[in-house]
């Protein structure tokens, strides 16, 4: 359960980090983390954007795990330890 709780903070914090854009003249919304390469989503609104980044930030670190591979680092925020089953 525990690393549950430390993989939400986790999310929030990175999602914290998102840079967004307006894009299609002012009718979309273009959102991305920099510090998770491919990581970027798009949506009609920014809170729509927001929660589609928040599924492919989770599909994200599903795919780091499975590679092996670390998660960024984040300011502030323990970097939680998981591994895939």
């Amino acid at each position: 359960m525990r690393s549950f709780k430390l993989l939400d903070a986790y999310i929030d914090a990175a999602l914290k980090t998102a840079r967004f854009e307006k894009i299609d003249h002012g009718t979309r919304v273009y959102a991305e983390l920099r510090d998770f390469p491919g990581a970027w989503a798009d949506g009609r609104t920014r809170n729509e954007a927001m929660q589609t980044l928040r599924q492919v930030l989770k599909g994200w670190i599903e795919l780091q795990l499975e590679r092996g591979e670390p998660l960024p680092r984040l300011k502030g925020v323990q970097t939680p330890q998981l591994a895939s089953a």
